[in-house]
């Protein structure tokens, strides 16, 4: 059983909602998002699009491996879940991560990452992410339902080697072919307010893999 999210590239509209709502689910201090919203800009042909990651629960984790206290457990629905009272913020478990999935909480000396809502779920509710996304640009559910329910354009990421569980949909208007060199993250203003974040740019081509590795600070919004 391998549990993973689908995310729609070619449809979001980078409003944050998805990490909005995770923030407020886990009552998470300042600077703290376990989703993360990065904004992906080509210049030829020019085109902005948005894609939403958080952990991605990868069949091999290397946040498991890493952690010298056994903070982290696969569980046998696929969830990476953490046993927060077991950290000691050593942050191997960031250091490790291909995606920058744990977040440092800087008030509390401790790591936080995405459990997909492992208590809400028990519940029989969505994830907070999902439940809130205001165009269904977000799902969960087993990877081979994913991929027969949504436009699976890609699956995993081969060049991780964590395997990670997550399906897709890429914005048609992205170039396909991935020009990682091309790629730079620059400060930009956050709508006049003085506040600073970071932009993803792509000069000439993009590669989604890449992109989901991010910033490892949150951007253009933040909260």
């Amino acid at each position: 059983m391998a549990l993973g999210f689908w995310m729609n590239n070619k449809n979001c509209y980078g409003c944050k909602t998805c990490s909005i709502a995770c923030k407020s689910e886990k009552q998470l201090n300042e600077g703290v998002l376990l989703r993360k919203v990065s904004c992906i800009r080509q210049d030829s042909p020019v085109n902005v699009s948005f894609l939403s990651m958080s952990c991605n629960h990868c069949e091999d984790p290397a946040c498991v491996k890493a952690c010298p206290v056994e903070a982290y457990t696969k569980l046998d629905n696929g969830i990476v879940k953490q046993d927060h009272d077991k950290c000691i913020g050593c942050k191997m478990c960031i250091e490790a991560c291909p995606y920058n999935a744990p977040c440092y909480d800087e008030e509390e000396s401790k790591t936080y990452k995405c459990d997909m809502c492992y208590d809400r779920q028990q519940r029989g509710e969505l994830p907070a992410c999902v439940a809130a996304c205001p165009g269904a640009n977000i799902a969960v559910g087993e990877m081979e339902d994913l991929q027969k329910n949504h436009q699976a354009d890609i699956v995993s990421d081969e060049n991780s080697g964590t395997k990670p569980n997550f399906v897709i949909t890429v914005d048609p208007k992205l170039n396909k072919e991935p020009d990682d060199s091309a790629m730079e993250q620059r400060d930009v203003e956050v709508d006049g307010s003085g506040r600073r974040g970071k932009e993803i740019i792509f000069s000439q081509a993009q590669s989604l893999p890449r992109a989901m590795q991010g910033p490892s600070q949150p951007g253009p919004l933040l909260y």
